[in-house]
């Protein structure tokens, strides 16, 4: 198939890489560096500028913008793009993005919510990679005026990424899960880093647990301040769910309840264990 992607970044880079081999890419991207780079490391086999010239030559396309971003692009593209086209947009919010397009889609193409639970710390073409995908998890948002033959191919190109687990949410409960397991996470690790008072030479003395924790705050900042204002109330509502937990911890520090402490970390850890033994069903 020939597959186009809008947005040669680290998602619509390391999502050429992974379809490269069993399908053509075309990319349009507004930086004709990002362009060159994509075509002679031979990520993409065809690049554009012009999305007419680009929306003529393919007919699925993935869109790896920003929320913002794809709403914009969406509104002032949707005239040139073809009848038929099949439209798999990537971006880490779902609510506000399809209230934002609504009124802007009509019955010429398909547009289908999805999100690629999958990153790293690094941005660009340059940094993508199709091994972030590896056993991932993708999500997929379907809407009524979606078709079940449409849904099944995004399946399927989704799983011939690498991807292991596909689930079917609606925007809503994507929103609420996605700032718990994602935004929250984050913004964990963005404050344990900042949290530092700097009385010592940290890196000096971390191991693999603050490692592993503030790997993630090495974050896009433009990207994520996106992701967290889409997401703004649903997010706040889980942070105030962790202040009251990370409160039961403080509070048996404080009383010197030992007992407890041991309870709230047991607990933790049973869960985290399901978890384990859930994946590798």
């Amino acid at each position: 198939m020939k597959i186009g992607i809008i947005g040669l970044g680290l998602m619509g880079g390391s999502i050429a890489k992974a379809l490269k081999s069993q399908h053509e890419i075309h990319a349009l991207d507004h930086n004709p560096q990002t362009i060159e780079f994509a075509l002679s490391n031979h990520i993409i086999d065809y690049g554009y500028q012009d999305k007419i010239e680009f929306f003529n030559a393919v007919q699925i396309v993935y869109i790896c913008l920003y929320p913002r971003a794809l709403v914009k692009f969406i509104k002032e593209a949707k005239n040139d793009i073809l009848p038929g086209t099949v439209l798999i947009e990537i971006s880490g919010v779902k609510t506000s993005v399809v209230n934002a397009l609504e009124p802007y889609i009509d019955n010429r193409f398909e547009l289908i919510y999805t999100h690629p639970v999958a990153g790293r710390e690094k941005i660009g073409v340059a940094s993508s990679s199709a091994s972030i995908f590896t056993n991932a998890n993708y999500i997929i948002t379907p809407l009524d005026r979606n078709t079940t033959k449409n849904l099944e191919l995004v399946d399927s190109l989704a799983r011939s990424m690498g991807f292991t687990s596909v689930s079917y949410l609606s925007p809503e409960k994507h929103d609420e899960i996605i700032a718990y397991t994602s935004q929250l996470t984050h913004i964990l690790s963005l404050a344990l880093v900042l949290s530092d008072d700097q009385s010592f030479e940290t890196v000096k003395f971390i191991g693999d647990s603050y490692r592993d924790l503030t790997r993630i705050a090495m974050i896009n900042a433009p990207l994520w301040s996106e992701l967290f204002m889409e997401n703004k109330e649903i997010l706040l509502k889980k942070i105030k769910n962790f202040k009251k937990t990370l409160e039961k911890y403080e509070n048996c520090l404080e009383s010197v309840d030992e007992t407890q402490l041991i309870e709230l970390m047991t607990a933790a850890k049973d869960i985290r264990l399901g978890m384990e033994k859930g994946a590798s069903r």
